[in-house]
């Protein structure tokens, strides 16, 4: 297949020559990995594209700050299928918080766009650069592939998508917010701002409460209330809705800064309950602005002094808080093995969290079978720092439900599981706005399940989740070269390994990652992996005079 060679400004690597038609190429390019389709390599280091498909620019978004993402595409000779890949161009200007990813955009139809932000390690950058290059599409079943980009200054996120590029400012919080100043927030961060008749009341001494609500342009939806008193005081709140006819205030131990206000003026935003009212009082009377005659009942105990509430079994609770009855969020399913289900529900006693639990079914008569809750940070590409870590007191190892275990909607964290059959293991997580239930499984490997596998070969990796890539080369002066490749091993759940090699004789090669304050250190030795994140890792060669590096992310 012919190919052509195009120079571009994003491209690094020395021109190549293109053969005439029915030629061939000379000294064709190889993959920079075993079995396609290679999942981030550098695409600097492409010396030849397909004719019809050099780095073209798909589309671009620039902040306010100067910072830009551009998204390209390009088909890269190697590939001789002549699949489209994708990768991002990150320049950030201004800023010391600045990021460019890879994303997945998904539509299901009716309106229904699912994004989920790519997980490997050579997916985004938190400096100037080129990301990994990965397939643009693909129907192929656990291949990660990449059509869309995003990047943040800190005050503004600009994504792209083959026919949209958008900016919206970030604005005081993301996904669930808490005591959100609403005043504070430009206008220009809203997208709407709504204030009903239907939502305002006065008492007779001229006292009135409004409650607002809004959405910010970055996604989230804030409710909030606006009162004026008069000069014999008073007092104006927010209300939550808790299920049978019950309204309860929103608790201040929970948001010190105010769902409640004395003087005249807004109350803080929240995006987290699920229905707010508000009411005013004064010597005159109380109004509320929604369901004025409810019948206020208490809500059934806390079994605890304090919450949140831990060792309590979910058949225990009898009332529910409207809309977050128990539901089924995630299944870790091992095929005709283990099973463990997670189920999601915040009871009537506890407006502040929400609960999660685990059923598992378990087989008999095998060795190493578990299953057990997990947390983990919100879903993000840095492996070591989104490595889930076990709920202590949620470990089964036989059929049979955990208790529930608490957890803050505003803590960032997210609910995981984890089973293992003896075999095989099985990885369930919520991510971002996923709609549906979604896992992955493995096979046991040389290390718990689970944990980090140090000192491994990865010769002796017999299947790989990712594809093995090489991700970077660097060379001696002499012409030999080191090569920096990383991948997922099947047996690891979260964490992708790097290592470094060498075809060169008479040379000394190893791998080093930054240390904190920012020197290199030795991790591994040639052919040895290491847990890593991709972003500072590089694969090192010496001749005993010269040492050359493989540059990093960073």
């Amino acid at each position: 297949m012919a190919v052509a060679v195009t120079a571009c400004a994003l491209m690094t690597a020395p021109a190549a020559t293109a053969a005439s038609p029915g030629t061939g190429v000379r000294a064709a390019q190889a993959a920079p990995c075993p079995a396609l389709p290679c999942e981030g390599s550098d695409p600097g280091s492409v010396t030849a594209w397909h004719t019809g498909g050099a780095p073209k620019i798909l589309k671009e978004a620039v902040l306010a700050s100067g910072s830009r993402l551009r998204l390209y595409t390009g088909k890269p000779a190697w590939d001789t299928s002549g699949t489209v890949y994708s990768w991002a161009e990150v320049t950030l200007t201004g800023t010391s918080q600045g990021r460019g990813w890879l994303r997945t955009e998904e539509n299901l139809g009716d309106g229904i766009n699912i994004k989920s932000t790519l997980e490997h390690p050579r997916s985004y950058r938190d400096t100037n650069g080129t990301t990994g290059m990965f397939l643009y599409d693909t129907t192929r079943y656990g291949v990660v592939y990449a059509n869309g980009a995003c990047v943040t200054d800190g005050k503004e996120t600009g994504c792209v998508n083959a026919t949209v590029s958008s900016v919206v400012p970030n604005g005081p919080c993301t996904g669930w917010c808490s005591d959100a100043d609403p005043t504070a927030i430009a206008a220009s961060d809203w997208s709407y701002v709504d204030r009903s008749d239907l939502d305002r009341v006065a008492l007779p001494s001229g006292a009135s409460v409004q409650k607002v609500d809004g959405r910010l342009k970055q996604g989230s939806y804030l409710g909030w209330a606006e009162g004026q008193l008069t000069a014999s005081g008073g007092r104006f709140w927010l209300e939550a809705w808790q299920g049978a006819g019950r309204w309860g205030e929103v608790y201040t131990e929970f948001t010190p800064e105010g769902a409640s206000r004395t003087t005249s003026g807004s109350t803080r935003a929240y995006s987290w309950l699920p229905e707010l009212r508000a009411c005013v009082s004064d010597s005159s009377g109380t109004a509320c602005t929604r369901d004025p005659d409810a019948t206020t009942t208490a809500p059934a105990q806390a079994p605890c002094a304090e919450l949140p509430c831990t060792g309590v079994d979910s058949s225990t609770v009898t009332e529910w808080m409207p809309n977050y009855e128990p539901r089924l969020v995630e299944d870790a399913n091992v095929y005709q093995g283990g099973r463990l289900r997670i189920w999601q529900g915040r009871p009537a006693w506890d407006p502040h969290h929400m609960y999660y639990w685990g059923d598992a079914e378990l087989p008999t008569g095998r060795t190493g079978v578990f299953a057990t809750l997990m947390t983990h940070s919100s879903p993000g590409s840095d492996s070591r720092a989104q490595r889930p870590v076990p709920v202590p007191g949620t470990r089964l190892t036989a059929t049979g439900s955990t208790k529930m275990i608490a957890l803050d909607p505003l803590s960032g964290k997210v609910i995981a599981g984890l089973v293992v059959d003896g075999r095989n293991w099985a990885f369930a997580t919520q991510q971002g706005d996923n709609m549906y239930l979604s896992d992955k499984e493995g096979t046991m490997g040389p290390c718990a399940t689970g944990e980090i596998c140090e000192g491994v070969a990865p010769s002796t990796v017999t299947q790989w989740a990712s594809v093995a890539t090489d991700w970077s080369t660097a060379s001696l002066p002499g012409g030999q070269r080191v090569t920096l490749s990383g991948s997922r091993p099947s047996w690891s759940v979260s964490d992708y390994y790097a290592w470094a090699h060498t075809t060169a004789t008479g040379t000394t090669v190893w791998l080093e990652d930054r240390a904190p304050g920012g020197t290199y250190t030795k991790v591994a030795a040639e052919k040895v992996m290491k847990a890593t994140s991709g972003q500072s890792v590089r694969a090192c060669i010496s001749d005993g005079t010269t040492t050359a590096c493989t540059k990093p992310l960073l």
